[in-house]
C-alpha cells in the first residue's frame, strides 16, 4: 500500500512539475522549465501523462540527461517525504479513495484537518493559466 502512495504522489508531483506551461498574451507566469522534456518527447512521446510517462522514463533511466535523473530521484526524494509526513492522514481521511491522484486530492480536500507536517510536505498547487 505505501508502495502506492508513493507511486501516485510521485506521479502527481511529476504531473505538477511537467503542467506549468505559460499562459497565452500578457500576464504571462514564470513557469518552471521542464529537466525531462527532450527525454519524454524522445523515449516516451506514445506514452499518455501520468503512470505510463513515468514508467517509460523509469525503463530508459541510463539514456536520461544528468538533469532529468537528478529532477526524478528529487522528486522520489520530497515523496518519500509526503508518504512519512502524511501516512496517518492518509489512512484517517483517504483511506477508502483510489490510489494514485486521488490521495492527493483528498488530502489537499482535507488540508485544515490534516497534521501540520502533512500540509508542510505536499507539493505545491500547479500554476493557474
Amino acid at each position: 500500500m505505501k508502495r502506492l502512495i508513493l507511486s501516485g504522489a510521485l506521479i502527481l508531483l511529476f504531473a505538477v512539475s511537467i503542467s506549468a506551461q505559460p499562459g497565452p498574451g500578457q500576464g504571462e507566469r514564470p513557469h518552471r522549465e521542464d529537466p525531462c522534456k527532450s527525454e519524454r518527447q524522445t523515449y516516451c512521446k506514445d506514452a499518455r501523462p501520468g503512470p505510463e510517462t513515468h514508467n517509460c522514463l523509469k525503463e530508459n533511466l541510463s539514456k536520461l540527461s544528468e538533469t532529468c535523473k537528478t529532477h526524478i530521484n528529487d522528486m522520489i526524494v520530497r515523496m518519500e517525504k509526503v508518504k512519512a509526513a502524511c501516512a496517518e492522514d492518509e489512512e484517517k481521511y483517504c483511506k477508502n479513495v483510489e490510489q494514485g491522484r486521488g490521495h492527493m486530492r483528498c488530502l489537499k480536500e482535507n488540508e485544515n484537518k490534516i497534521s501540520a507536517a502533512c500540509k508542510a510536505a505536499l507539493p505545491p498547487p500547479p500554476p493557474r493559466m
